[in-house]
C-alpha cells in the first residue's frame, strides 16, 4: 500500500511538472505584455527578452522568475529514456542561461551579432525540438490504437519543426528585417508562437501518457526499453510493456 501511494504521488508530481511547464509557457507572453503596460506604460516590446530591460526592468523579475521555474521543472522531470532525460536537462540549463545572460540593450549599430543570450535561446529550442522529433514517439507503442499512434507521431514531428522554425525566423527578423528597431513587435510574436508550441507539446504529451498509463507502468517496473547506443541518438527507441 505504501509503495502504491508513493507511486501515485510521483506520478502526480510528474503530471504537475508537465502542466506547470505548459501553464507558465502560455502565460509568459501575456504576463510580459500586460504587466509591462500596466506597470510602466510600455508598448509591446520588440521581443520577449526586451522585457528584461524595458521600463527600467519593470518586468525583469517576472521574466527571470518564469524562466528559472521552467528550467527547474525541465531538470526535475524524468524522461522515459536516458537520451530524453539528458535533452530535457540541457533544455532546463539553457533556458536558465537565457535569464542569466540578458540581451544587449540600446547598443544600436554596436550590438554584437553573437551573444550568450541568443546562443542559450537557440540551444533551448533545439533541445526541445530534439525531444519532440526523436524522443516523444518512443512511448507510442504502448497505445494499442494505431490510428492514434499515427496522429500523435505526426503531431510531435510538426511541433518539433515548429520549435526549429521559431528561433530561425526570429534570428532572420532580428538581423535582416528589423535590425535597428526596438519598437516593432514582429519578433515578439514569433517568439511567443515558439513558446506556445512548446506549451502545446507538454499538453499533448500529458494526454498521451494518460491514454497509455505509461507513467504508472514505469513506476511499477512494467516497462522495458530496448538497448540502445550513442549511434541511436536520432532513431526511435521502443519502450514496451513487460509481463508481470
Amino acid at each position: 500500500m505504501k509503495n502504491k501511494a508513493l507511486q501515485d504521488h510521483i506520478a502526480a508530481t510528474y503530471l504537475t511538472l508537465r502542466i506547470g511547464i505548459a501553464v507558465l509557457a502560455i502565460a509568459l507572453p501575456f504576463i510580459l505584455w500586460i504587466g509591462g503596460h500596466v506597470r510602466a506604460d510600455l508598448p509591446l516590446q520588440g521581443s520577449m527578452s526586451a522585457y528584461y530591460h524595458g521600463g527600467t526592468g519593470a518586468m525583469r523579475d517576472e521574466f527571470v522568475g518564469v524562466l528559472f521555474a521552467v528550467g527547474a521543472f525541465l531538470y526535475l522531470y524524468k524522461g522515459f529514456t536516458t537520451l530524453e532525460n539528458y535533452a530535457l536537462n540541457l533544455a532546463g540549463v539553457f533556458i536558465v542561461g537565457v535569464a542569466i545572460f540578458p540581451m544587449e540593450w540600446e547598443c544600436g549599430d554596436s550590438c554584437k551579432g553573437f551573444s550568450l543570450h541568443g546562443v542559450c535561446a537557440v540551444l533551448f529550442f533545439l533541445s526541445i525540438a530534439y525531444v519532440c522529433i526523436f524522443r516523444a514517439s518512443d512511448t507510442l507503442e504502448l497505445i494499442s490504437d494505431k490510428d492514434k499512434v499515427k496522429r500523435y507521431k505526426k503531431s510531435y514531428k510538426l511541433l518539433g519543426m515548429g520549435m526549429l522554425a521559431s528561433p530561425a525566423i526570429a534570428v532572420l527578423l532580428t538581423f535582416f528585417l528589423q535590425p535597428h528597431s526596438e519598437a516593432k513587435s514582429t519578433v515578439f510574436f514569433v517568439e511567443a508562437a515558439g513558446v506556445l508550441i512548446f506549451a502545446w507539446y507538454w499538453i499533448l504529451k500529458s494526454r498521451e501518457i494518460h491514454l497509455s498509463n505509461a507513467e504508472k507502468a514505469a513506476l511499477e517496473g512494467r516497462l522495458a526499453t530496448r538497448q540502445y547506443r550513442a549511434a541511436d541518438t536520432f532513431k526511435e527507441i521502443s519502450v514496451d510493456r513487460v509481463a508481470n
